[in-house]
């Protein structure tokens, strides 16, 4: 596996191995129903061809996970990084007694990895997943990367599951078993594929504005400050969840007043999650929030921080134990805007 200078230096055709990826499976008679009662996005809509974002959150609406929602055969997979689903299996298996469904870190089971579309398309790996998947599957796949209803398209197999990912660069998220992972392991070797560390698909990620909470940053943040509801993440409309209360008031009172953001760096820069940033306001600097992600790659560090929901990409900022490192935002990939609802509850 080969470093990177920045994104910007990445080939078309490339794949990177998941190394911070944890997969948590529900599987049972109540798997669905158990699920649909943790989650910010709708279970019983969830068929076997879609994947979703989702958060998983505690009962004062904070986030203790995001990532990916699927199903393979039986089971429900959540895939997330393994900071947060460690909380997240905890919590699961802490309800889950009273339900009939098995809660799994199924991690061991599958190896994952993030292959860029233009890679998908050429005729090694396009037939390498095709003996995985079949070549119907995967020219169904690669017809479209978001489903009518806004979810990502998604194929599988008794191999695995593979679905867009929807980040900056385009590409799949596979998950597969031992068999599945020799096919595309033996492309790496032969160099048909350049390899890359689970780096570069945090940069991705992070480039995209896709946030991960981990360290302290667990079960601190309402989805909406991280951006969950621009990624198709949140279900407004579903019955109750942990959290359902304070995720669905912080959407239709209109009372978020936070939001994530990407930054660029110039150069490997020494920073960590939990730093904080500061922002010029005329003459003097305030604080603005912290960093949640980073990625640093050989000539280019990039990094998340959960801002005030109004940030620009013409505010400057510095890092605040190194304010000689200024910096402004990246422009979202996406809009964060929700108006406030104009249903008022009925009174008896």
């Amino acid at each position: 596996m080969t470093s990177i200078a920045s994104l910007q230096s990445l080939p078309n055709e490339f794949v990177v191995k998941l190394s911070n990826t944890m997969i948590i499976s529900l599987e049972g008679e109540q798997a669905d129903s158990y699920l649909q009662g943790q989650i910010t996005v709708n279970i019983n809509k969830l068929d076997e061809n879609i994947a979703r974002h989702f958060a998983h959150c505690d009962n004062k609406g904070k986030t203790w996970s995001t990532g990916y929602v699927t199903r393979h055969q039986n089971k429900l997979l959540l895939v997330t990084n393994e900071d947060a689903g460690s909380h997240s299996l905890a919590q699961l298996n802490k309800y889950g007694v009273f339900s009939k469904v098995d809660i799994l870190d199924d991690t061991q089971t599958y190896s994952a990895y993030f292959i860029s579309l233009d890679a998908v398309k050429t005729n090694e790996v396009k037939a390498a997943l095709s003996q995985l998947f079949s070549e119907n599957e995967v020219n169904r796949l690669l017809e479209s990367d978001i489903a009518d209803n806004g979810s990502l398209n998604k194929i599988e197999s008794e191999h695995g599951v593979a679905y867009f990912a929807n980040t900056s660069c385009k590409g799949i998220i596979v998950l597969l078993d031992d068999n599945g992972a020799k096919q595309i392991n033996s492309l790496i070797e032969a160099q048909t594929l350049s390899c890359y560390t689970q780096t570069v698909f945090d940069a991705i990620q992070i480039q995209s504005v896709h946030a991960l909470v981990q360290g302290d940053a667990v079960a601190e943040y309402v989805p909406q400050m991280i951006n969950v509801q621009a990624l198709n993440g949140i279900d407004f409309d579903k019955g109750c969840y942990m959290g359902q209360e304070v995720v669905a008031r912080t959407r239709f009172l209109g009372k978020n007043k936070r939001a994530a953001y990407s930054f660029k760096l110039e150069g490997n820069v020494d920073i960590k999650t939990g730093d904080t940033l500061e922002k010029q306001l005329g003459e003097n600097w305030r604080i603005a929030g912290k960093i949640l992600n980073v990625a640093s790659l050989d000539n280019e560090t990039w990094f998340i921080a959960v801002l005030n929901n109004d940030t620009t990409s013409e505010d400057l900022h510095r890092l605040a134990d190194n304010n000689a490192i200024t910096c402004y935002p990246n422009t979202l990939p996406y809009s964060i805007e929700q108006q406030a609802s104009n249903i008022v509850k009925k009174r008896r």
